[in-house]
């Protein structure tokens, strides 16, 4: 009964930085298998110095998306598997609108948020149900959902279809 009357005798901003604390620490939990991707730039949490570092099962944390599609790197359609870029942000207490997103190669790409808002696109971390080795395309690939829109199929998006991700720089671009 008397911890009852604590928690509704407590001011609504106090239970809202509680929550906050709660999304906080938790997004520094420290990776404990092998790290496949940093992410550094606008973020409000690091578990390493200037950056937050994943390893598979800390981002198989995040909601979970899956995409069916035909790509041009592949044969035949294939199921992804992956998070959004949107639940990873809102996880760091970002407020970036882009990302530069780089490969294992060093290749890199600039995404905007609103690819995965507007175009559904997904940070696969799964192929067909398997975890994506470096070999087939993995850890990480930014992918679209080519089959359900017409529009996707263009250099564009295909540029912004970057495989073997191991790093993201979280940026926020005023206009």
């Amino acid at each position: 009964m008397r911890l009852y009357s604590f928690y509704t005798n407590l001011n609504p901003l106090v239970l809202l930085l509680l929550g906050v604390i709660s999304i906080a620490s938790y997004a520094a939990d420290k990776p404990k298998g092998r790290v496949i991707l940093t992410v550094s730039g606008a973020i409000n949490t690091s578990n390493s110095e200037q950056e937050l570092a994943f390893d598979l099962a800390l981002l198989e944390t995040l909601p979970q998306y899956f995409i069916t599609t035909h790509n041009p790197w592949t044969k035949g359609s294939h199921t992804y598997q992956g998070f959004s870029a949107v639940d990873l942000l809102k996880q760091l207490g970002s407020t970036a609108t882009f990302l530069q997103v780089t490969a294992l190669n060093e290749y890199m790409t600039e995404i905007p948020l609103s690819d995965f808002t507007e175009n559904g696109a997904i940070l696969a971390t799964h192929l067909d149900g398997k975890p994506m080795s470096v070999r087939n395309l993995g850890p990480i690939m930014v992918i679209y959902p080519f089959d359900e829109r017409e529009e996707l199929k263009s250099e564009m998006y295909y540029g912004r279809s970057i495989w073997q991700i191991d790093r993201i720089k979280a940026v926020v671009v005023t206009e």
